[in-house]
């Protein structure tokens, strides 16, 4: 991936100003050392509202820009094991990560 295909993918989610903040905010994530973010934190950290969020997420998903992987929130943070593509109806809640293809693009992978 390069910036250019990464720019476009940002501004195809038709939210380039959410889409952009979540892309920052996960990399200032791994600059604390923390693989993601999830939605709570964001939404709470950016005033962005949840349902705008989830689908710029799903969106970046879609074009390899961001995983999302999903936790229990039942379980301690300690215990927990996020897992793509598996939510388990109100208690599983989003994390989202950088794909491998944008951790390249910014040097930290």
């Amino acid at each position: 991936m390069t910036f250019g295909e990464l720019d476009l993918a940002l501004g195809n989610t038709g939210r380039r100003s959410l889409a952009t903040r979540l892309i920052f905010s996960l990399a200032d994530a791994l600059d604390d050392n923390r693989s993601g973010i999830n939605l709570d934190d964001f939404e709470k950290q950016s005033g962005y509202v949840r349902t705008n969020i989830r689908s710029v997420a799903s969106a970046l998903r879609e074009q390899g820009v961001l995983e999302i992987v999903y936790y229990d929130e039942n379980v301690s943070e300690v215990d927990q094991n996020p897992e793509k593509n598996t939510s388990r109806g109100r208690w599983s809640k989003q994390r989202y990560r950088l794909s491998d293809e944008v951790l390249k693009l910014l040097r930290r992978a």
